[in-house]
């Protein structure tokens, strides 16, 4: 079996927008805003509705990835089938393995394992960054279709836009979980813990 450190505590729970590490412009995506049993998820270009955000729950060491529209649908793993290609999409929370994820982190970005099998991950189909690509399960190859950035929302940071690109989001350091407003894809040395990965003090 594959060993993991956990990295789900150190992402504090909350609300989040999950983009692709490919185009952070594009972010994990609820069809339609429809809340039922079967409904897909898909990669869709950044809007802001509540169908493009999560809120991360901790789960013995894995973590839960509910909808914001309705916190007892959750990112599931169709019929707890770990193969290739298999759909990812939402269920009612069951609390069994096809709904939680391992994360490992990765050079700036978070790979989401399944608790099934934790050689497959959650992956964008063909790492293809146009809207309504489907999001399915994969065996795990390291590549940028398999990471993605968890940008915590918070109510004191107003996410400003030019376009569809916010101009300021909320980064969660992997050393201390701290988070801080930062400029749009610069890296800043994490304003909380200066960079040791030791929590100094909240700002």
């Amino acid at each position: 079996m594959l060993f993991l450190l956990s990295y789900a505590q150190i992402i504090p729970e909350g609300l989040y927008y999950i983009r692709s590490s490919w185009n952070q412009n594009f972010v994990i995506d609820l069809n339609g805003s429809g809340i039922y049993n079967g409904n897909n998820i898909q990669i869709w270009e950044f809007n802001g509705t509540d169908a493009q955000k999560w809120r991360v729950t901790h789960n013995n060491g894995a973590i839960v990835i509910r909808s914001a529209i309705n916190n007892n649908f959750v990112i599931d793993l169709n019929g707890s089938g770990a193969y290739n290609g298999n759909n990812i999409h939402i269920w009612e929370y069951n609390g069994t393995n096809a709904q939680r994820w391992f994360l490992e982190y990765s050079n700036g970005y978070y790979i989401l394992h399944s608790a099934v099998n934790q050689h497959f991950n959650l992956d964008l189909n063909r790492c293809n960054t146009s809207n309504g690509e489907n999001i399915h399960c994969w065996e795990n190859n390291n590549n940028s279709a398999q990471k993605w950035v968890f940008d915590a929302i918070t109510n004191n940071v107003q996410q400003q836009q030019s376009g569809h690109q916010p101009q300021l989001h909320v980064t969660i350091c992997p050393g201390c979980g701290g988070g801080g407003t930062l400029p749009w894809q610069n890296y800043i040395t994490c304003k909380t813990c200066g960079g040791t990965g030791i929590l100094s003090s909240y700002q």
